[in-house]
């Protein structure tokens, strides 16, 4: 069993969202109503990635997790504070 970290690309959206779609609709810890759309988490992946990186996991060529960083709020008062999620 071999694991690779490596850069998230749109092309794993899918992937990362069938991970998840489950947290969103089904516990309360995730900020959102609803799961995102492919395109906006596709959207989220390219943005964010300008300045953060978004990781996955891969073992054996499956991906199995990932973990990314955003900024914490973007209001004037937190600029520069970071969010970082597993």
């Amino acid at each position: 069993m071999k694991a690779v970290i490596r850069l998230a690309n749109e092309s794993d959206a899918l992937k990362m969202l069938a991970i998840y779609a489950p947290v969103v609709r089904e516990t309360a810890i995730s900020f959102e109503i609803e799961p995102p759309s492919q395109t906006e988490f596709e959207g989220r992946i390219n943005n964010y990635q300008q300045q953060m990186p978004w990781l996955v996991c891969e073992i054996n060529g499956e991906l199995l997790g990932y973990a990314y960083a955003t900024p914490y709020r973007t209001r004037a008062l937190r600029s520069g504070f970071l969010l970082l999620r597993i």
